[in-house]
Formats: C-alpha cells, sequence, structure tokens
C-alpha cells in the first residue's frame, strides 16, 4: 500500500511526481507524526480531568454519609474536612463548594481539550487536502485528476476530523471508565459486576457487525470512484471530438447509482442494528444493578450514600463506553478511507491503474 507523504512536506514542482519518501502507511503513524506536539499538549490536559472524575463521584457520598446522616442512622456524620473538624451546616457547604471547584476545573480542562482537538483535526483536514492537491499537479491523464478531485471533496474530512479523537477519546474516556469500574469496585464487588455484566455480550457480537460495516464503507467506496468516472467519461470523449453514444452512457451511470444506493442502504441497516443492539444491551445492565443495589441496602450490607455514589458511577460508564463504541466505529471507517486514499495516493502516474484504465477503456467504448 502506498504511503502518503511527509506533512510537512513542500509542494513539488508541477507536472513532476512525487519523489518524497513516504512517511507512514498506517493512519495512526501519519497522525502522531503530522500533529505530535498537540497530540502531546491533548495528553496533558486529558490527564488533568481523571482525578476531577473520581472526585466528582466520591464528594458527593461524603455529603450523604457525613453531613447529610446522623447519629441514629447508619451514616457517619463525624467527619474532618482538610484536617480541619467542622459542624454539619458547615461540612455541608464545604464539601458543596468542593463539589463545584471541582466540577468548574473539570469543565474548563474539557474545554481547552475540545479546543485543541478542532485545531488538529483542521490541521490534518488541510494537509491530508495539500497531498492530494500535490499529487494531482502531476498527474496528466484528466481520468486521475477526476478521480482525485473526488478523494479531496468526499475522503479527506472523516479521516482528518478522526485525527483529534485517536489519542484524547481512548485516554479521556477509557480513563473514566476505568476510574468508575475501581470506585464501584471499592463500594461493592457485587455492584461492579453488575454493571459490567453484559459488557462481554457486546464484546463478542458487536466487533463482529463493525467488521461487515467496515466491508461495506470500502466498498461504497470504490462504488463512489466508478460512478464518478462513468460521469465524467462521456465529457472527456466530447473533449476528444468523439461521438458520444448517451443512452448507453446513462444506463450504465443509472446502474451504478443504483448500486451505489444498495451499498449505502446496507450500511446504515448495518449502523442501526449496532447501535440497537448496544442501546438494548446498555439499556438492560441498570436492571441487574438496581436489583442487586437496592437488595444490599435493604439488608444492610451497602450505605446509601454508597448506593447513589454507585449509581453516579454507573452514569459515567454509559456515556464512556457508548463513546469508545463510536470512537471504534470512527477509527475503523476513517482506517477504510485513509487506505483507500493512500491506494489513490500511488506514484503519479501508476496509481490506481485499475480506476483509470476502467475510464479510459469506458470513454473507448463510448466513442
Amino acid at each position: 500500500m502506498a504511503a502518503l507523504p511527509p506533512p510537512a512536506a513542500a509542494m513539488d514542482e508541477p507536472g513532476r511526481p512525487s519523489s518524497r519518501p513516504a512517511v507512514a502507511a498506517r493512519l495512526e503513524s501519519y497522525v502522531l507524526c503530522a500533529t505530535s506536539r498537540l497530540q502531546f499538549r491533548l495528553v496533558l490536559l486529558s490527564v488533568l480531568t481523571l482525578p476531577a472524575a473520581w472526585l466528582l463521584l466520591e464528594i458527593p457520598k461524603h455529603i450523604i454519609n457525613h453531613a447529610l446522616a446522623d447519629d441514629t442512622g447508619d451514616g457517619h456524620p463525624k467527619m474532618a474536612f482538610l484536617s480541619v473538624h467542622l459542624g454539619r451546616i458547615e461540612l455541608l457547604f464545604a464539601l458543596c463548594a468542593s463539589y463545584l471547584a471541582v466540577l468548574t476545573l473539570s469543565g474548563l480542562a474539557k474545554y481547552a481539550v475540545s479546543r485543541v482537538r478542532g485545531r488538529v483535526n483542521e490541521r490534518l483536514v488541510r494537509r491530508l487536502r495539500l497531498a492530494v492537491v500535490r499529487r494531482a499537479r502531476g498527474e496528466r491523464s484528466p481520468e486521475r485528476r477526476a478521480t482525485l478531485a473526488a478523494v479531496a471533496v468526499q475522503e479527506i474530512e472523516p479521516i482528518g476530523y478522526f485525527g483529534g479523537s485517536l489519542v484524547v477519546v481512548p485516554l479521556v474516556q477509557g480513563g473514566t471508565l476505568v476510574t468508575s469500574i475501581v470506585f464501584l469496585l471499592l463500594q461493592n464487588a457485587a455492584l461492579a459486576m453488575a454493571a459490567l455484566i453484559m459488557l462481554p455480550v457486546q464484546l463478542s457480537i458487536l466487533p463482529r457487525l463493525q467488521g461487515r460495516l467496515n466491508a461495506k464503507v470500502r466498498q461504497r467506496v470504490h462504488a463512489t470512484r466508478e460512478l464518478g468516472a462513468l460521469l465524467t467519461a462521456p465529457a472527456l470523449a466530447r473533449q476528444a471530438g468523439r461521438e458520444v453514444c448517451e443512452p448507453s452512457d446513462l444506463s450504465r451511470q443509472m446502474r451504478q447509482a443504483r448500486k451505489l444506493e444498495g451499498v449505502r442502504i446496507e450500511i446504515n441497516d448495518l449502523k442501526g442494528r449496532l447501535k440497537g443492539l448496544y442501546n438494548y444491551t446498555s439499556n438492560l445492565t441498570p436492571f441487574f444493578f438496581f436489583s442487586i443495589g437496592g437488595y444490599l441496602v435493604v439488608q444492610g450490607q451497602l450505605s446509601l450514600g454508597a448506593l447513589v455514589a454507585a449509581l453516579a458511577a454507573y452514569k459515567e460508564i454509559a456515556p464512556a463506553m457508548r463513546e469508545l463504541f463510536d470512537f471504534a466505529q470512527a477509527w475503523s471507517d476513517a482506517s477504510a478511507r485513509f487506505e483507500e486514499v493512500t491506494k489513490a495516493l500511488g506514484p503519479a502516474g501508476h496509481g490506481d491503474h485499475a480506476t483509470e484504465r476502467s475510464a479510459r477503456d469506458r470513454t473507448v467504448r463510448a466513442a
């Protein structure tokens, strides 16, 4: 598989093929090479959100078990706040103020992460498009230029917009997931097992459907290129002064359009099946969670504050798993697109022989 040119490389001289060495043939290597400094900044900002995630689970537990509990109940009202013994009212407001401060700092850190992610995305889109333009300027074949134009318009943005998620989503969402699971284990092992009871089912079924979806995405890319070649072939024949058999051209274009429609419908069906299975298995988890947690509270084996904190932890688990699931889908889609883009950006005059030959043959037959 051909590799993209170096991200920071300058434009080659027009009309001459690029002679620069390839940097990476994989999406991950290309993204990290092109945005290493911004990715490092993303890592630092993302790490700051992990302690905040733990504190946002721990503080409500202490509010219920200490500030709101009384001596006659199951709570533990005596608690030192930063080594200072406070009354219940003072302790309540101190814990609430701490929660607000942690929430604000976490929100600011996530906002900074979002800003840096946007810069990473746009930088990758720009560099990928420049790579396509650089290769297109070195092409003499109109068919190849049309193919590269379609690549620049249709296939670059999904790849570039994935670049900002490559590091930060596994770090933030994976860290949030691990933090919540560890917190649940510290509260009660049975609660942690209830929260994760459907995870093996998701991991065994969903990746298989994802593999089928990846194959359909590649098929859609090829079908789109074939349709573009069919649309440009008659125009190229007219420019060459040849007669064009328009009915046959229109028939081939309609057949290819129907084929592309069928592929896109299959992709939408697979995506709907994936999301439906994920939503069902995720929403089935609270049934086990509430049953086991409620039983433990009634039996006195779990405090009310621990149950409330565990519920908050579970509310963090579901979105984190959803983000990771969407990330896996975006990763597979971007990887498939990147593979096709690198094939299209093969050596000038030599890449994508099949597409170029098929378009030229259709032009000759149309004449």
